[in-house]
Parts: structure tokens; sequence; C-alpha cells
């Protein structure tokens, strides 16, 4: 039964936990598909703020599978993580800000909200040079419903790499019919200037899935496409498999809940 299933993928979680954060210890981390990652210009101290807006998906058919599009930006080190996040989880999108730090392993969540396919997401991620902190701020254009955490700068680190994602492995079927995700109205500035033009954007893979690709559009915006046709090698995996094997970061206190 559901019960005892999901037991058993908590127990599979409980072993492959470890050696997960032995593995992979930094980002882009396991389970990023296609990503686009932007290079400052030279001299830039710190961006200061990092604003994007999308479109939120498809409903995908219901199952055991979660995702997420996602935009956020890291220091030089990749070890702590700032991103407004849009999870699909099974059944429902929510959305809300994480931040994940690698050492020592730590990770905070704003108020998560829900939120409908079609509606439009506002994220932001703005600097506060007198506590040495960012303002993450994700919010819902339509009903102007917010979520926002404020995180403090690790150690003085600057925030200089900055991504937009789509995360989480598994069957092309399980992902949105629409194939496609749009960031818009992007805002980048560095050292409190605008930078945004001044950018470059690179597409890149860390696990290839369902031919999921980042195109970095001439007008500025950015897209991550993928198609729902194609086998996988995910496929052949448990579901208890795939979700050890993707609760990691935003995704591990989702995969941990209490058995219903």
């Amino acid at each position: 039964d559901k019960s005892s299933a999901r037991k058993d993928m908590k127990l599979v979680l409980a072993i492959v936990f470890a050696a997960l954060a032995a593995v992979h210890a930094q980002d882009p981390a396991q389970g990023w598909m296609a990503y686009a990652v932007g290079s400052v210009p030279s001299g830039t101290e710190r961006i200061t703020r990092l604003e994007m807006t999308w479109t939120v998906g498809a409903n995908p058919r219901h199952s055991a599978a979660f995702f997420s599009p996602w935009f956020g930006m890291d220091p030089a080190d990749n070890l702590n993580l700032i991103q407004p996040v849009n999870p699909w989880f099974g059944n429902a999108w929510v959305m809300y800000t994480e931040y994940y730090q690698w050492s020592p392993t730590h990770n905070s969540n704003s108020d998560q909200q829900s939120v409908e396919a079609g509606q439009n997401l506002h994220g932001s991620l703005v600097y506060d040079s007198s506590s040495d902190s960012y303002t993450l701020t994700q919010t819902i254009v339509e009903t102007n419903v917010t979520s926002s955490q404020v995180v403090k700068c690790q150690d003085g680190k600057k925030y200089t790499i900055p991504y937009v994602v789509y995360e989480k492995v598994w069957s092309c079927r399980d992902y949105p019919p629409d194939q496609k995700v749009h960031f818009r109205d992007i805002i980048i500035e560095c050292d409190g200037k605008d930078c945004t033009k001044d950018v470059t954007w690179e597409a890149k893979v860390e696990d290839d899935n369902c031919d999921m690709k980042a195109v970095i559009n001439t007008d500025g915006t950015i897209d991550i496409t993928w198609d729902t046709s194609l086998q996988s090698h995910y496929d052949n995996h448990t579901t208890a498999e795939l979700v050890a094997l993707n609760a990691h970061g935003w995704a591990k206190s989702y995969a941990l809940r209490p058995v219903q």
C-alpha cells in the first residue's frame, strides 16, 4: 500500500543520503539537468540584484515525481545557493524561496504557497550592504501573494554566479506537457549598477535527460526546453530509487515528510 511504499522510500533515503553528500559537495548538483550560467563583467565584486519572471508550467500527469524550474546564484565557491523555486510535488505546483549551504550543511525555506498552472511568478534576490545579506522574494503576479526570507552571507562571501536551472531527474512523461519554461524580464545589477546586458550566459547540461536544453535568446530571455515523448534512462528505476536519487537540496524535506 501507499504507506508501506513511503516507508520503503524513507529507508532507501536513510541509506543513500550520506553517500550523496560525500559525492556531490557543491553546485552544480546532481539532478541539475539543463541550466544556464552567467559570467559577470570583470572587476565585479558582487551581484546586488537578480530578478526574473516566468509562467508556471502546465500540469503534468499525477505521479510521485517532484522537480522544479528556478533561478538563483552562488558565490565563487558554489557552496551557498539562494533561489526562488517553483516545485511540482506530484499533484500540485508550489512556490517559495530557498537557501542551501553545503558546508556546514544548512537549509532554510520561506513559507510555501500554492500556485496554479498559467500564473506568473516574479522572483528577486536583493543585497543589503548594511547587514551583508540578501532578501529572497517570490511573488505570484496575479494575486500578489509573496514568500520571502533574509539570508546572511556566510563569512562575507560575495555572490557572483547567476543560474537558471531545471532540476530533478524523472521519466520524460512526468514533466509538464508544454515542454518549455521561459524566463523573462531579467534584471541584473552588479555593485549597484545595471549590468543585465553585460552578463554573458552559457548553456550547459549536468544530468542529461529528456533532451533538456537551455536556450539563450537574443532578446535577453532564457528558455529551458524538453521532450516528454522520449525514453529516459530513468524509466527503469523504481519510485523509491528515484525519490532517493532526487531527495537533496530543496526536495529533501518534501521526500522525508511524514507518511500519511
